[in-house]
């Protein structure tokens, strides 16, 4: 769920000060395009960390050592889609992009395609994120 103060604190950081973004809670604010790093980092970790694979015939954690996994980037697009608000609950869903592994050191890099929606069941924002996984953690 977002709040009114996280938006805030957010803009903050960047060094925003437009009202649309910074104003007063009675006026209401939107969330600045940043806060979508908020939301998404944190899917990242919680979609990749539950999800599971069959593999020789048993279920398993696609990961199976989390401090191996690392953040290999993102980007963002917005078309099609509405403004964060105060007391927004999102939902984040995601499907498999592409997967590969780089031969030469091993690691798994694998993208997620995201999708996330608020409480009307409109679109957000649709983030690509990509992850990495050393040898030992897939």
């Amino acid at each position: 769920r977002c709040r009114y103060n996280d938006l805030l604190k957010f803009a903050q950081v960047f060094g925003i000060d437009d009202s649309k973004y910074v104003g007063s809670e009675e006026d209401g604010i939107v969330a600045c395009k940043a806060f979508a790093n908020h939301f998404t980092i944190k899917a990242l970790y919680k979609l990749l960390l539950g999800m599971k694979l069959e593999q020789n015939g048993e279920t398993r954690s696609f990961v199976l050592d989390p401090g191996k996994l690392l953040h290999a980037g993102q980007k963002y697009n917005w078309e099609d889609c509405v403004d964060v608000r105060d007391g927004d609950k999102l939902t984040v869903t995601a499907e498999w992009g592409d997967v590969w592994v780089v031969e030469k050191n091993m690691i798994l890099f694998a993208e997620l395609l995201v999708s996330v929606k608020n409480q009307d069941k409109k679109l957000v924002c649709k983030p690509t994120v990509r992850a990495a996984l050393r040898p030992g953690g897939y």
